[in-house]
């Protein structure tokens, strides 16, 4: 990706599965000059009310794929 585009992501668990993930491709992509949209949302990472909805949704995308994780362990292990 270059300067000016925008990389569109229709969920942010797509993009990474933790939250420091996340930081780290949203904070390269903003050092590159690419913005990064979310859904139809533009994340906007000058903005501190982008930051925080951004911390926010990578925490949640974290906690679901956490969750999915250890119903699939519980379920595997149940029949044993």
């Amino acid at each position: 990706m270059r300067a000016g585009d925008t990389l569109v992501v229709p969920k942010l668990d797509r993009l990474a599965r933790s939250v420091p993930d996340a930081r780290d491709i949203a904070d390269g992509l903003a050092e590159r000059g690419v913005r990064l949209a979310l859904g139809s949302t533009v994340y906007d990472p000058a903005d501190p009310m982008g930051r925080m909805f951004f911390n926010v949704l990578a925490t949640f995308a974290e906690f679901e794929a956490d969750l999915i994780w250890l119903r699939t362990r519980e379920g595997m292990a149940s029949p044993r």
